[in-house]
């Protein structure tokens, strides 16, 4: 039984009991994705008391269900990794009590109030009568209070969306546990997905007077990690008090960054070193996830008593230079015992929209590495260190990251990757030196994002080296910390191992001309191939050890000598990689000489041409063995007889057996050789 679908709609936009938006501001504390069909079964028993078979589902199909032409698909955020459907279209009118309960991951709300819970969801159903949609919450997993879900909501109008639920009875309960119930006797599909239990921000972080304080998260032990929770951007604005920013690589009128969506948070210093990022936590809505670009945001920490007296400290767009695992920014900070620090993170923006979305800070500590303990390691390069065009440095490069040792000091300290037109020397600040790049300083061992595409870096041979920075100072605050941007005086500096590396351009495709020498019989054994190479690398650099070469023979070598007649093949390929490999086939003939050893005096065939028989006449010096054979064009022998020994011969050829052509008649007497050319013609 279907019921006429042409009242609905998309997207339903009632005012529905007990629905709400989410907050811009609030504290995630607890989540459930059901991405791991195992677990998510395991924690949430999906069944209940029904005179039909229909309970609870675990799928990964958002089209799963019933569908119609003008229902969407499910579109939760992570729908596509997991989700629960009841979904009883297919069972008649029959009574439906099912319920999804999760037994073994009850929530601890300890400390928590003003608990919501936030859902996404998909409702749909056909009989109003009796039908109920409900959320329940129990402290003990049993006894549950009940709210219902849906109410004003007429029959074959679908809802999806973000549901947002106060939970007064989970305030401050060390075990919350909850339910969701359907009851009625037929409907098409309820999906459920992306559960968070939540409390309000009580502060508001679109202000800088207003910035959260995280002065809690820091001073713990060094290298363990504090996580705060979800900060939501969406509904943020730009303030009238935020600062002039001009160091992210998000340039626009007059030279200055664009601001859009600008969230302020506040720290007092303690004299410890910090790593601080933006990261994705268990945000349901990572921020950018909708622009394409995950974590896109960018960081500017400022030192300052207040927000009118503000000195920018250290800045960053993207912590990870090609997005991998995103676009958070991050910053290395080494604070003063009770200096009031202020941070400003902003979503980036990307072609006129602005990254938006959740995220948490967080915040860890970081053990104190002086100068005396910096150390640079070692790299490899592949692919002989050639960088084809269009590819970047990073796809090429490996470091061993326990052999570098980066100082956490100074405002200024961690790796960057130069590339010179010449090796750098240890005691040298590649900063003074001219047409030197760089990527900027950063915190951990991380492989350049340098491409070669002729746009910063032309193309050409260079070399490539690490260098490790503690104790520096930006030179100008507007820039990003480049090699030339910074004054390493006061501070300590490593000079790394400098590696060749080439930047190639679009090569001209490989290309190769043969010359042919053919085997001379006798002696024989004296062919050769001589090849002439172009394209590729090769021909960039003038360099022809760039070309390999491999022969059917096994050979390597460009050129083949003391060859036999016959065929040979080989693949010519570019050491660089950047060009396709090229095949070619050689034949190498065979010419027989008639220059006879001086052991003959007479050596003649008649008639020749012949037809069926030939006469053939041979006088030596002196006596000797003589065997005679015929070989045909391909070098195989046709024949062979044993003349005996004496220094004359007479000898009737009988060849009608032989196919028309061309043989050579072969004589061996002792250690000498003679031959003569005999044409078959009928």
């Amino acid at each position: 039984m279907t019921a006429p679908v042409s009242a609905r709609i998309l997207l339903c936009s009632l005012f529905v009991m007990l629905l709400a938006a989410p907050a811009a501001y609030a504290q995630v504390f607890w989540t459930e994705d059901f991405a791991d069909e195992s677990t998510a079964t395991s924690n949430w028993q999906h069944d209940g008391n029904n005179a039909g078979p229909s309970f609870w589902t675990w799928t990964d199909d958002p089209a799963t269900g019933f569908q119609d032409p003008d229902l969407p698909v499910f579109a939760a955020p992570t729908a596509s990794n997991g989700y629960f459907l009841f979904n009883s279209e297919a069972n008649g009118q029959t009574p439906h009590d099912v319920w999804l309960t999760n037994v073994n991951r009850p929530a601890d709300c300890s400390g928590k109030t003003g608990v919501k819970l936030r859902f996404y969801t998909q409702y749909i159903y056909f009989n109003p009568a009796g039908t109920l949609a409900q959320i329940g919450v129990s402290t003990d997993g049993a006894d549950f209070t009940w709210q219902n879900l849906f109410s004003n909501l007429p029959a074959n109008m679908p809802f999806q969306d973000s549901v947002e639920i106060d939970l007064n009875e989970a305030d401050n309960q060390p075990q919350v546990w909850l339910r969701f119930r359907w009851i009625g006797n037929y409907e098409y599909h309820w999906k459920i997905d992306d559960l968070a239990l939540l409390t309000p921000d009580t502060t508001n972080p679109d202000f800088c007077e207003t910035a959260v304080d995280l002065t809690q998260y820091l001073g713990h032990t060094p290298d363990s990690v504090q996580t705060t929770g979800i900060f939501d951007n969406t509904s943020a604005t730009v303030s009238v008090t935020d600062p002039e920013v001009a160091c992210w690589g998000e340039v626009g009128p007059g030279g200055l960054d664009i601001l859009n969506n600008t969230l302020w948070f506040t720290f007092v210093g303690d004299g410890g070193s910090y790593d601080i990022q933006t990261v994705p936590c268990n945000a349901a809505n990572y921020i950018g996830s909708a622009q394409g670009n995950l974590g896109d945001t960018q960081m500017l920490a400022f030192a300052g008593d207040s927000c009118t007296d503000l000195t920018e400290i250290v800045c960053n767009d993207d912590l990870f230079n090609f997005g991998i695992p995103d676009w958070r920014a991050g910053i290395s900070l080494e604070t003063t015992p009770g200096q009031r620090y202020y941070l400003l993170i902003d979503g980036f923006e990307s072609q006129g929209i602005a990254a938006t979305g959740e995220f948490c800070i967080q915040i860890a500590q970081q053990a104190v590495i002086p100068c005396s303990e910096g150390q640079v390691g070692s790299f490899d390069v592949a692919n002989n260190g050639f960088l084809c065009v269009g590819e970047n440095v990073a796809n090429i490069l490996s470091a061993d990251v326990a052999e570098y040792v980066l100082p956490t000091v100074g405002p200024e300290h961690g790796l960057t990757w130069c590339i010179s037109p010449a090796p750098l020397t240890a005691g040298t600040w590649p900063g003074s030196i001219p047409g030197i790049f760089s990527a900027p300083f950063a915190p951990d061992v991380a492989p350049p994002d340098l491409p070669n595409d002729n746009s910063v870096i032309p193309y050409g041979s260079y070399y490539l080296t690490p260098v490790v920075l503690g104790g520096g100072t930006r030179i100008n605050a507007g820039v990003q910390p480049f090699i030339f941007n910074i004054d390493p005086t006061g501070g300590c500096f490593f000079i790394g191992q400098s590696v060749p590396l080439v930047l190639l351009p679009p090569l001209n495709p490989l290309s190769a001309s043969t010359q042919v020498v053919n085997e001379v019989l006798p002696p024989g054994n004296n062919g050769a191939i001589l090849l002439q190479t172009g394209g590729g690398s090769g021909q960039y650099l003038g360099d022809m050890s760039q070309y390999l070469y491999q022969w059917n023979t096994g050979a390597t070598t460009k050129d083949l000598s003391g060859l036999t007649s016959g065929t040979y093949t080989v693949t010519i390929s570019d050491r660089s990689g950047c060009t396709g490999t090229i095949f070619l086939t050689v034949m190498v003939g065979q010419t027989v000489s008639t220059g006879d050893p001086e052991s003959v005096q007479t050596f003649d065939i008649r008639p020749n041409p012949a037809n069926a028989v030939a006469r053939l006449s041979l006088e030596l010096k002196a006596p000797a063995e003589v065997r005679m054979e015929v070989v045909n064009a391909l070098g195989q022998v046709v024949e062979t007889l044993d003349l005996g020994k004496s220094d004359r011969f007479v000898q009737e050829l009988h060849l009608g057996q032989f196919p028309e052509g061309t043989y050579v008649v072969r004589i061996f007497a002792g250690n000498m050789l003679a031959q003569r050319r005999l044409v078959l013609a009928r």
